[in-house]
């Protein structure tokens, strides 16, 4: 966590003309803000939305030059994420009271999750639902904008990522905090749910993997008062795949694609699975290690070298399948935070054998989810630089592919977005000047692009190329 002090990722190479001090230790230490690169004729324009993680600022809707449109102090207050539905509706956390910001499914102490219109109304909400990380509306699988898959369909069923707090001996014998799952119908009654711990023995985990993890299950303080709890799998995100060109293609080949069924980034165990709904099996798994001869199972078959084609992923975050109708529909498109998670044996980066997997280095990859073949994949390496860690974030962040066939990445750790090409040019850039209150960091959770439809009540606005000056010739004059 600690490098979120250190770092500002390719923020260093892409200098612009507006330069405003920062109060945290980074690098470097003096940085622009807001937009720093627009090239319109090259990127897919609209309005951004994201939490600032700041209690006191809640949620900003940005055009494409940074200006706030919109902000929402109430929503999401240093909870994550926002979301926008076509019709000018926000959707997120809200605290019933200042100090009610826990997630635990149920529990007086969590905040609802509630869908507000554009003057900030509450239209529904969902009384102590918890919700951390993610949730989904009927009608779209992933959440963001995807060509006949508007989100917009806010009073229909939901998806909830939320906690529970159980036990499982075969774990550890420290209370959990366990991840759940809940499907909820228009009414709010309860009409799936799948709780985390209880498919412990179908995930694929080696011996000294669960060893570890017993001892050390990432036992901590929770959000809820006087309750610590081991969030030993931190899931991250949680989708519906979605309708896909695998399930239309073989729907008994390829069952595990079935459009119900559910895909989660579970960051501490380097892990991403997809969850039969309608047994709530786990029935295609990928990590925890990724060694070039770890055995990969897919379909009834073992697959022996299929792990060297992706190499390790640690901490991940925002696994997901790309929706129908985008570039790369089908694929998989995974934040790959390198930083620290997993368990295993001790080594000299981890003397307990906690978060034993590092990497100071992030990449987004993209990958066929039948044979893990790596479709695309951006990191500093693939922008030419010689610096790995210039690509870099190593916790939250996300990717949304656009309709444009560009991404739009979240490098939440250094408060930085970028909108990038195939050929991983970077065509629009982002620095959130929203800092915490000491000032020491400025992390996005993660951010999503809609169409300047979806916002019907202001008028789009007429946007200005951003073009930074050369960084070497660009100084500082004196006062």
């Amino acid at each position: 966590m600690k490098r979120r002090d250190f770092l500002i990722g390719a923020a260093a190479v892409t200098v612009a003309a507006l330069v405003i001090p920062m109060k945290a230790f980074s690098f470097p230490t003096v940085f622009p803000h807001g937009t720093t690169i627009y090239k319109p004729e090259k990127c897919w324009s609209g309005y951004t939305v994201f939490g600032t993680e700041v209690e006191s600022e809640g949620t900003v809707l940005i055009d494409m030059n940074g200006n706030v449109v919109k902000q929402w102090k109430n929503i999401c207050q240093a909870e994550h994420p926002p979301k926008m539905l076509k019709g000018g509706f926000l959707a997120g956390t809200l605290r019933p009271e200042p100090d009610k910001r826990g997630r635990v499914w149920g529990d007086e102490h969590s905040t609802d999750l509630v869908v507000v219109d554009w003057d900030g109304k509450v239209v529904r909400r969902v009384p102590r639902a918890g919700m951390h990380h993610d949730y989904q509306f009927e009608g779209n699988p992933v959440g963001y904008h995807a060509p006949g898959m508007v989100v917009d369909n806010y009073k229909g069923k939901m998806l909830i990522l939320s906690h529970k707090f159980t036990h499982n001996q075969y774990i550890t014998d420290k209370e959990l905090y366990d991840d759940y799952i809940v499907e909820i119908d228009r009414d709010g009654n309860i009409v799936w749910e799948w709780t985390a711990s209880e498919h412990f023995k179908e995930m694929n985990f080696p011996l000294e993997f669960k060893k570890t993890l017993y001892k050390y299950p990432t036992y901590s303080m929770t959000r809820t008062p006087g309750r610590k709890g081991a969030d030993w799998i931190h899931v991250n995100s949680a989708s519906y795949l979605g309708p896909n060109k695998w399930y239309d293609e073989d729907p008994e080949t390829y069952k595990v694609f079935h459009p119900d069924n559910i895909i989660i980034s579970n960051r501490q165990t380097n892990t991403s699975c997809i969850i039969e709904k309608a047994t709530g099996k786990i029935v295609w798994q990928i990590g925890p290690y990724y060694y070039p001869d770890s055995v990969w199972e897919f379909g009834g078959k073992q697959y022996k070298y299929a792990y060297r084609k992706l190499v390790q992923i640690i901490g991940q975050h925002h696994t997901h399948m790309i929706p129908k109708g985008l570039p790369g529909e089908g694929n998989i498109l995974v934040y790959d935070n390198g930083g620290y998670a997993g368990y295993g044996p001790r080594n000299p980066g981890a003397h307990l054998g906690w978060s034993d997997a590092r990497r100071d280095y992030s990449r987004v990859i993209e990958f066929d989810p039948r044979t893990l073949k790596v479709v695309w994949e951006h990191s500093a390496k693939k922008m030419g630089m010689r610096n790995k860690y210039q690509f870099y974030s190593d916790y939250v962040s996300s990717a949304q592919r656009l309709p444009n066939g560009n991404t739009l990445i979240t490098n939440g750790a250094v408060g930085q977005l970028q909108e990038v090409t195939p050929d991983h040019e970077i065509v629009w850039e982002y620095i959130s000047p929203y800092y915490n209150k000491n000032g020491k960091y400025n992390l996005v959770y993660r951010a999503y692009r809609i169409p300047y439809d979806y916002v019907p009540q202001i008028p789009k606005p007429e946007e200005k190329a951003v073009i930074p000056p050369e960084n070497t010739t660009f100084t500082i004059q004196p006062s």
